[in-house]
C-alpha cells in the first residue's frame, strides 16, 4: 500500500486537492485561505507546497492530502485512499486494498444501503405493483433516464420483503435496525419488520454518491408520515447531508452558482430538464455545516422554496445562515406552485427566472411592502422592524443600496433608517444571530513559537545557542517539545562545527514529523518577512521570556516553601530559603 501511496502522492499536489475545496491566495511560498473546518472571517489555512502539508492555526486541523480529504468528507482512510486514486488516476487492488485495510463499521451501514436501494429498484422495475408506482412517476413528468441516474425505487406493501434479504446477505440485525431499514415492537424483541411500506423510495446520496439513507414517500392519502426518512446513523446525518450534491456539484462549480429547493421532486425535474445545479435541504433547516458544503464549491446561492409562509420563512433562514458565511443569497418567488410543477408545465422558463433572480433583502422588501399598508404608521413600522435585522452585519456598500432602496419605497429620509439601525437589538433567538463558531488564531505557547522558528531557520541556531543553555526545563511539560529540542542540540554537537541545517529523516524529528511540520509551517507563515537580525532578536526575545517565566514558577514554588517554613518555626529552612528568593529577584 506504502507503494499506491506514494504514487497518489507524486500524481496530486497538496494545492491542487485543497483548491478544490477552498478558494486559496498565494502569500510567498504558500497559500492561505478561509478554513473549510470552521467559520472564520480572517483566513488562517495555510497551505505549504513545498511541505505538502496544510494546518489551520484557528482550530488545529489539516495534516496531508489524505489526513485533508478524511477530515473534510468525512471518511477512513481506505475511502480517502480511493477518493484521490481517482482523481490521481491511480488504479487500486480492491481486493489487496480489502486485505490489508479491515472494514469498519460504516462499510457495512454502506453496503445495507446498497442492497436495500437494489432491492427497491428491483420492486419498482420489475414488478406488477411497481409499474403502478412507474406510471405515478410519468404523470409527475419523471422519465425512465431520471428513474435510474436518481435511482428511485419502491417499497412493497409487506412487512418481511427487505429485511430477509438484508440478513441472507449477512448483514447485523443491528445495522438494519439502526439504518431504519427495519423496527422491532420492543426494545430486544427477536422480531423485526420492514420500516418502508408501500412508499415511493428516494436514495439520499452523500458527497460522494454512495447511498447513505432513504426517503420514503407515502403512495395513499391516509397514511402518515407523508415523507418517512431515515434515522441518524454511523453514515446519515440529516444536517451534514444535501439531497442532489453529489450530483449537483460538478454543474455547481462550472456555473459558480447553486439552486436551493425544498424536497426531492424539486431536485429531479429541473436536474431533468437540464437545470443540474439544484440541491434540496429536504424539508429542514440548513445547518452550518451544510452551508459551509455549498460554500466550498461557490458563494453565489439562490432558493427556491414553496411559496407558503413556510416557504418564505426557509428563505428567510437561508439568508442569514448563509450571509455569515459570506455567501450571497438571491431568491426566486414561485406563485402558487412548487419548482416541480413549475418546471413539468414551463420547462426551461425555470433557467431563465434563476438567472434573474432577486437579491434577497429586496425580494423581501418588496413582499412587505405588498403584506402591510405603508400609507398607516402601523404598516410601515412593521416594514422596518420585520427588515432591520437584514442590516445587522451587513457591510457599509451593502447596507447603504438596500436603506436607499427602502427609504424610497417608503418615502421617507434615509438618516430615520440609520438611526432605527443605529438602536437596533436583536431577539437572541433571531435567525442573524445564528453566528457559527467564528474563531481567531490558536495562541502558540512561546515554547512552541521558538522550537517552530529553530526547526524552519536552522542557521539561527549557532547564533543563539549559549542563550539555549538549560532551557529544557522550560519544555517539561511537553514530551514532543523536549524530544525535539534535545535532538536539534545532538544534531547540531554532532556536526563540529560545520553546522549547515537540520536533518528530518532520522530519530526524533521523524518520528514527531507530523508536529514537525505544523511548527516549521507556523514559522514559514508568521515569520516569512522578517529579516535575519529581525528575527535572531524575536528568538533572544522569546528565550528571555521563557526564562522569565520559569524565574516566576520558582517564586511562585519558594514563596509556598517559605510560608510553610514559617508555619512550622524552621529558622535554618527560612533562612536558605530568602536567600534563594533574593537571587532569583536579582535575575528577574
Amino acid at each position: 500500500m506504502a507503494d499506491v501511496v506514494e504514487e497518489i502522492k507524486s500524481r496530486l499536489g497538496i494545492e491542487e486537492v485543497v483548491s478544490q475545496y477552498v478558494q486559496l491566495k498565494k502569500l510567498g511560498r504558500n497559500l492561505k485561505g478561509l478554513c473549510p473546518f470552521h467559520s472564520e472571517k480572517t483566513p488562517s489555512f495555510v497551505v505549504s507546497p513545498e511541505k505538502q502539508i496544510c494546518h489551520c492555526f484557528g482550530c488545529n486541523k489539516g495534516g496531508d492530502i489524505f489526513t485533508f480529504i478524511q477530515e473534510l468528507e468525512g471518511v477512513n482512510f481506505r475511502e480517502s485512499l480511493q477518493i484521490l486514486a481517482d482523481r490521481a488516476g491511480v488504479k487500486i487492488d480492491d481486493k489487496k486494498l480489502a486485505k490489508k485495510v479491515d472494514k469498519d463499521e460504516k462499510d457495512i451501514y454502506f453496503e445495507a444501503q446498497e442492497i436495500a436501494a437494489k432491492f427497491f429498484e428491483e420492486q419498482l422495475l420489475q414488478t406488477d405493483e411497481g409499474k403502478k408506482v412507474l406510471n405515478y412517476l410519468y404523470k409527475r413528468g419523471v422519465n425512465d433516464g431520471t428513474i435510474r441516474e436518481f435511482r428511485l425505487g419502491f417499497a412493497p406493501d409487506s412487512f418481511d420483503a427487505l429485511h430477509p434479504v438484508l440478513l441472507k446477505k449477512r448483514i447485523p440485525k443491528n445495522v438494519i435496525l439502526k439504518s431504519g431499514l427495519a423496527s422491532a415492537k420492543n426494545i430486544g424483541d427477536e422480531r423485526i419488520y420492514d420500516k418502508y411500506r408501500l412508499r415511493l423510495i428516494f436514495p439520499i446520496f452523500d458527497y460522494l454518491g454512495r447511498i447513505c439513507g432513504f426517503g420514503g414517500r407515502a403512495l395513499q392519502k391516509e397514511q402518515q408520515p407523508k415523507y418517512l426518512n431515515s434515522p441518524e446513523n454511523p453514515v446519515y446525518s440529516k444536517s451534514k447531508v444535501i439531497y442532489g450534491l453529489s450530483h449537483a456539484k460538478k454543474y455547481i462549480k462550472e456555473e459558480d452558482k447553486a439552486v436551493i429547493v425544498e424536497g426531492y421532486f424539486d431536485v429531479i425535474l429541473p436536474h431533468q430538464e437540464g437545470i443540474k445545479n439544484v440541491v434540496a435541504s429536504s424539508g429542514t433547516a440548513f445547518s452550518a455545516g451544510q452551508v459551509r458544503q455549498v460554500k466550498r464549491l461557490t458563494k453565489n446561492v439562490i432558493s427556491c422554496f414553496d411559496s407558503d409562509k413556510a416557504g418564505f420563512e426557509a428563505s428567510r433562514r437561508a439568508y442569514f445562515m448563509f450571509r455569515e458565511e459570506g455567501v450571497e443569497i438571491k431568491t426566486i418567488a414561485l406563485e402558487q406552485k412548487d419548482p416541480a410543477d413549475f418546471v413539468l408545465e414551463h420547462g426551461g422558463e425555470f433557467k431563465k427566472m434563476v438567472d434573474n433572480a432577486k437579491n434577497f433583502v429586496s425580494f423581501f422588501i418588496e413582499r412587505l411592502i405588498l403584506e402591510n399598508d405603508i400609507a398607516a404608521l402601523s404598516g410601515r413600522n412593521e416594514v422596518i422592524s420585520q427588515l432591520l435585522p437584514c442590516f445587522d452585519g451587513m457591510s457599509a456598500v451593502n447596507r447603504d443600496y438596500f436603506v436607499r432602496e427602502l427609504a424610497g419605497k417608503l418615502n421617507m429620509d434615509q438618516k430615520f433608517l440609520y438611526d432605527e439601525i443605529a438602536n437596533m437589538k436583536l431577539p437572541r433567538t433571531h435567525p442573524a444571530r445564528a453566528e457559527g463558531n467564528v474563531s481567531g488564531s490558536r495562541k502558540f505557547p512561546s515554547q512552541e513559537v521558538l522550537i517552530s522558528i529553530l526547526l524552519e531557520y536552522p542557521l539561527l541556531f549557532p547564533a543563539v545557542k549559549d542563550l539555549l543553555k538549560n532551557l529544557d526545563q522550560n519544555l517539561e511539560s511537553d514530551v514532543y517539545l523536549k524530544n525535539v529540542y534535545n535532538a536539534l542540540t545532538d544534531q547540531y554537537n554532532s556536526t563540529r562545527g560545520k553546522f549547515v541545517g537540520w536533518s528530518f529523516d532520522d530519530g526524533c524529528l521523524a518520528d514527531a514529523s507530523g508536529k514537525v511540520a505544523v511548527w516549521r509551517l507556523y514559522a514559514e507563515d508568521r515569520y516569512a518577512n522578517f529579516s535575519e537580525q529581525t528575527l535572531e532578536e524575536e528568538v533572544k526575545k522569546l528565550i528571555d521570556k521563557l526564562r522569565k517565566d520559569r524565574r516566576n514558577i520558582e517564586l511562585k514554588e519558594i514563596q509556598r516553601q517559605i510560608g510553610e517554613a514559617e508555619d512550622s518555626g524552621d529558622k535554618e529552612k527560612l533562612k536558605s530559603l530568602l536567600a534563594t528568593q533574593q537571587g532569583l529577584l536579582k535575575l528577574s
